[in-house]
């Protein structure tokens, strides 16, 4: 038992001694284990943006993206890098951002709705186009007769002696002594003489008398006397040393070119008489507008003298060339003036509508069947005759081309002027997608023909029925910006990543500031005239405090932008006219001189970028100034007329404060752009 009892104790010995090191490697493993579950940090949560992020690249099997709401360019798969221009951080990029067409974008119905979009459909119908056209009344030279002097001779009696009496045909318009004129009276009565005496005498004789006779008669109609007064002169019954002129036909005198007593030589004027009751009006069309217009064209036009009453003519003349400095061809209207209601030298606003085909002909068919003068356009009638006034025989409006057979020619694709946005060499519409769960919207790039009305013609890119955006495209082309897509300002879109893609792009709407001027046609330089004068009026007021002055030139502006022609203009000049024109466009009934204030400047940078752009006509010196205080120290440019700073911001409270920083010479002369001294606080 003894022995057996030591034996114990040392396997139990053993057994407790590897026993005790196993349990203090389990108690330091437990100990380890509690000890960093206490002390880790807590889990973050899973947001749903996350979640979506994990779902779409499980299901797209590309990484999320992320961008900066400040630069919408830049495209990260990292979500804690920082923005490459601004350092901000970045936000992740919206599934209908980020997938699917490049050239579509989704909105929301709210913000659909809050963007006001609304949609037309592309239509097919023959739009009427509507051409204005300024120009002059003057003669038509169809109906003016001078009268000129037939032979050598002294102004005895004038019996017309003052511009603008009327006469009729045949009246006394004064009578003439002439020494050579009595000799052929006389060798006229000898000749008769002799032509009766020489009856007994030879054939021979005989007839060379009547041969001279005959050609003394055809000197004295020659000089310009009628038949009539020949044989007065020949019978002798014409005794008289004066020999009367008559008015070779009715109308008004409009030149007199001798008085009483003047010796005349032959072939010089006397007067010049023109019929009104037909008259011209000449203008001047351009390029753009030449695929308009057609002989025998009805044109309706207006004058200042007659407000509110419209008269009426038809085309009777297109110059078949193009000036070469003016780029424009002369345009001439007949018209029947039989209330003698216009004068020569009155100056008219006319219009021509014309319904307008796919290439851009004109369908005319009000003349079909009808018989027209070539000379006198005014002259129709319903079967062939002869002209009242030239006596020419009327030929068929066909056989001039006058009319086109609509049948003919097919309808165009026609959508709203609205629908447009013009970038350039570009021209884009936003076209609502169908059968979307979201509103979505396609940019497209189209092909237009001409401008018709409130229309234009679509030679490429859409289909009849579609429904392009007619209001809020600006919008939807705000939202393709952001989302880093093709748009109308940047057509390539995003740059996935690069710091510098779409940097300094413009929003929509926004007008490119650049120095180059670019060539333009004089008549719209010329018709900025105006624009400029009514946005320098509204300046002058703002720095006056006279907020009803700016309100009347600021009507006075919407005014000039609407008779401001785009004819002539294309592609980027276009593009910077038309938004110009949108900022400077300044709504009614405005209340508030502050809000006036605000509201200029974007009227200010428009007219800046007009002057770098076009420059004006005249013979003023125009200055730009700067005040840094303006807009809550935000600063601001405008546009004046005097060296001296004329604050529109402050107005008297801070008449002077700013500098002028440019200046700009009319465009005839030498431009000089340069910084100039001055900066003085009142």
């Amino acid at each position: 038992m003894k022995a057996v009892l030591p034996r114990i104790r040392s396997i139990v010995g053993w057994v407790w001694k590897h026993t005790a090191a196993g349990i203090a490697v389990v108690l330091i493993v437990a100990a380890l284990i509690i000890g960093y579950r206490i002390g880790r940090p807590a889990p973050e949560p899973v947001s749903e943006v996350a979640a979506e992020a994990h779902d779409h690249g499980q299901d797209t099997g590309q990484p999320r993206m992320y961008t900066c709401s400040m630069h919408p360019s830049v495209r990260l798969p990292d979500p804690k890098a920082k923005c490459p221009i601004c350092f901000m951080d970045l936000i992740p990029v919206a599934a209908d951002e980020g997938e699917g067409n490049e050239l579509r974008v989704t909105m929301s119905e709210a913000a659909a709705a809050l963007s006001r979009i609304e949609t037309a459909p592309v239509g097919r119908f023959f739009p009427t186009a509507e051409v204005r056209l300024y120009g002059k009344v003057t003669y038509d030279e169809t109906s003016v007769a001078r009268l000129t002097a037939y032979f050598p001779g002294r102004i005895e009696r004038l019996f017309v002696n003052y511009v603008g009496v009327p006469v009729s045909a045949g009246a006394h318009m004064a009578e003439v002594y002439s020494p050579e004129l009595l000799a052929a009276f006389e060798e006229l009565r000898q000749v008769s003489d002799a032509a009766g005496s020489s009856r007994s005498g030879s054939e021979l004789l005989r007839s060379a008398t009547r041969d001279t006779l005959t050609a003394a008669r055809e000197k004295l109609r020659l000089f310009g006397l009628t038949a009539e007064q020949i044989e007065s002169v020949e019978e002798g019954r014409f005794d008289s040393d004066r020999l009367p002129i008559y008015a070779p036909m009715g109308g008004v005198v409009t030149h007199l070119a001798v008085r009483k007593g003047d010796y005349v030589q032959t072939g010089a004027p006397i007067a010049t008489i023109a019929n009104l009751s037909r008259l011209w009006l000449d203008m001047q069309a351009y390029e753009s507008q030449l695929p308009l217009l057609r002989w025998g064209q009805p044109v309706t036009f207006t004058v200042e003298a007659h407000p509110g009453e419209v008269f009426e003519g038809r085309i009777s003349f297109i110059e078949p060339l193009v000036g070469a400095q003016t780029r424009t061809a002369a345009v001439r209207v007949a018209v029947e003036n039989k209330e003698r209601r216009l004068k020569p030298g009155m100056f008219a606003s006319a219009v021509v509508r014309t319904r307008v085909a796919q290439n851009g002909a004109v369908v005319n068919d009000e003349l079909a069947g009808r018989w027209i003068s070539p000379m006198h356009p005014t002259v129709v009638r319903d079967g062939p005759g002869q002209c009242d006034i030239c006596g020419m025989d009327l030929v068929s409006a066909e056989s001039l081309g006058v009319v086109g057979d609509p049948s003919l020619v097919e309808e165009p694709l026609v959508i709203p002027r609205s629908a447009v946005l013009f970038t350039g060499t570009r021209s884009v519409v936003y076209v609502e997608m169908p059968e979307t769960e979201r509103p979505t919207y396609e940019g497209r790039a189209v092909v237009l023909g001409p401008r018709a009305g409130d229309f234009y013609i679509v030679r490429g890119g859409l289909n009849r029925g579609e429904r392009v955006v007619v209001n809020g495209a600006f919008r939807i082309d705000s939202a393709m910006q952001i989302a880093a897509k093709p748009s109308m300002m940047t057509p390539g879109g995003g740059s996935g990543g690069d710091p510098h893609a779409g940097h300094g792009g413009m929003a929509a709407g926004a007008i490119p500031d650049m120095e180059e001027r670019v060539n333009v046609p004089d008549s719209f330089v010329y018709a900025l005239k105006p624009v400029y004068a009514a946005y320098l009026d509204a300046q002058e007021a703002l720095a006056a405090d006279d907020l009803g002055g700016f309100s009347q030139a600021a009507a006075d502006l919407r005014t000039a932008i609407g008779f401001v022609e785009e004819a002539g203009l294309v592609g980027e000049p276009l593009g910077v006219w038309r938004r110009a024109a949108a900022k400077l466009r300044v709504e009614s009934g405005m209340t508030d001189i502050e809000r006036a204030r605000a509201r200029f400047e974007g009227m200010s940078e428009a007219i800046i970028v007009l002057q770098r752009r076009f420059g004006h006509r005249g013979s003023e010196e125009w200055y730009i100034a700067h005040c840094p205080m303006a807009l809550d120290n935000k600063g601001a440019d405008w546009l004046q007329r005097g060296e001296q700073v004329n604050n529109p911001y402050f107005g008297a409270s801070m008449l002077r404060c700013g500098d002028i920083r440019e200046s700009f010479e009319p465009i005839d002369g030498t431009a000089m752009n340069g910084p100039m001294e001055g900066h003085d606080h009142e």
